[in-house]
């Protein structure tokens, strides 16, 4: 079972204009601390807008990250698993091997047992994840979860569970925490997620698209500096993926693993080809249950 982490950095990063690649170096934070298990060694604000902090995810012009949420072991564990998974689903289901059809990226997608029987439940076919594993990531999603009802100001849960448009809920969710809707089985995810997407070199990437949910929370398990090279999420201050052609991305992330990276479901956003090696990320986008905007395909 994860085991909390002894210390996270939180960070807000400004989507406005073209930025450089933000790594590990660049995670600076601000001194601060709490009384839980936790510990929040600092929230650092990159180019921050005015407006609250749940506002300005909602409407895609800031992400936030998490660095430190998941033990450097626990996504050693979490990649070998995945891998041998991967390894396994492509031996039996080759399909499961793309995302694109058009692009051809070679690509493994793995819901979970949960995110699978959903897919089941709606008449498409899906291989989920072994329990052992599905159990681990669900631990893990409940924890940032958590952290985001707990240690993040409270817009955050606000906007998200009533506060604002477009992802207003009832009223009676506003007496509820992130994690009490997953708990409850009230939030709507896109399709085949909570999952786990495994890069392969040297044509893993993820084309450029808007998640349609609430949130994001994806979470590169894989190391930058040891597991592969090219790679990157790159994200756009403007939700129409024609940009892409248009202009350079406002910001790629390229951070360590077990950073978890909080976004909106309008912004978009693209996973950058690999070259070598094996990239392992989990993502998981979802809306209250209540009132969700329209699902797509992601």
């Amino acid at each position: 079972m994860p085991q909390p982490a002894n210390a996270v950095h939180v960070e807000e990063h400004l989507i406005k204009r073209a930025l450089p690649i933000v790594g590990e170096g660049s995670l600076s934070a601000l001194s601060g601390s709490h009384d839980g298990s936790t510990a929040v060694t600092g929230i650092s604000m990159v180019n921050a807008a005015p407006s609250s902090l749940g506002e300005r995810i909602q409407r895609g012009t800031s992400l936030v990250t998490l660095s430190g949420l998941i033990h450097k072991e626990e996504s050693e564990y979490l990649v070998q698993l995945s891998q041998a998974a991967a390894s396994s689903q492509k031996r039996a289901k080759s399909n499961n091997c793309t995302l694109d059809q058009e692009m051809q990226v070679c690509v493994v997608r793995m819901p979970t047992m949960a995110a699978a029987q959903r897919e089941m439940g709606l008449g498409h076919d899906s291989d989920g994840l072994s329990e052992t594993l599905s159990l681990y990531l669900e631990e893990m999603l409940e924890r940032a979860l958590l952290f985001i009802d707990t240690q993040l100001c409270p817009s955050v849960k606000d906007t998200f569970l009533g506060g604002g448009e477009p992802n207003t809920a009832s009223s009676k969710d506003q007496n509820f925490s992130l994690v009490q809707l997953f708990r409850d089985n009230r939030l709507e995810y896109s399709r085949k997620e909570p999952a786990v997407n495994v890069y392969n070199a040297p044509n893993g990437q993820f084309s450029i698209h808007t998640d349609n949910k609430a949130l994001t929370i994806l979470i590169p398990l894989s190391d930058p500096d040891l597991d592969f090279t090219g790679g990157g999420t790159a994200f756009w201050s403007e939700s129409s993926p024609i940009i892409e052609a248009e202009q350079p991305p406002s910001l790629v992330l390229m951070p360590p693993a077990g950073t978890a990276l909080l976004f909106g479901g309008t912004l978009s956003h693209k996973g950058f080809p690999i070259h070598t090696g094996t990239r392992v990320v989990f993502v998981a986008s979802f809306s209250p249950l209540s009132k969700a905007p329209p699902a797509t395909s992601t």
